[in-house]
């Protein structure tokens, strides 16, 4: 697939409410890829915001990750969408494991900014060093 269709394609992406899907020429970067800047709603993770119940503590504009896409084995629409997944996959995980907490403390667990919860995170198979420290980087 050629950057342009792939550009076109992930333009008319919709997903969740406030989700948007930025397809840039990566070619400079990487041979024949795009990248990719998502933008979702996000609300502050912290354990403080977490004893109000997370309520109101939006994050102004949003959460960003970025992701590239390399083209030369991609043949069909399906194909580009399902890279497009796979980072929304990424994105709902890394956010599922800050916000899984433990009352009364609200520990986080398996928490990805924090080294010991990238490490339980690992021994878990729910991620590796590596994911987490490179996560939605282009």
């Amino acid at each position: 697939m050629n950057t342009g269709t792939a550009i076109r394609l992930i333009s008319q992406l919709q997903y969740k409410p406030g989700w948007k899907f930025e397809p840039t020429d990566n070619t400079h970067r990487y041979e024949n890829s795009v990248a990719v800047k998502i933008t979702y709603p996000a609300v502050d993770s912290g354990r403080e915001n977490a004893a109000n119940g997370y309520a109101g503590q939006e994050i102004n504009g949003g959460a960003r990750a970025a992701y590239p896409i390399l083209l030369d084995r991609i043949d069909r629409d399906e194909d580009l969408y399902a890279e497009l997944l796979r980072a929304i996959y990424d994105i709902e995980h890394h956010e599922a494991r800050e916000f899984l907490r433990v009352s009364p403390t609200l520990w986080a667990p398996f928490h990805p900014h924090n080294t010991d919860g990238m490490e339980r995170a690992e021994r878990q198979g729910l991620g590796t060093l590596k994911e987490d420290l490179t996560f939605g980087l282009v």
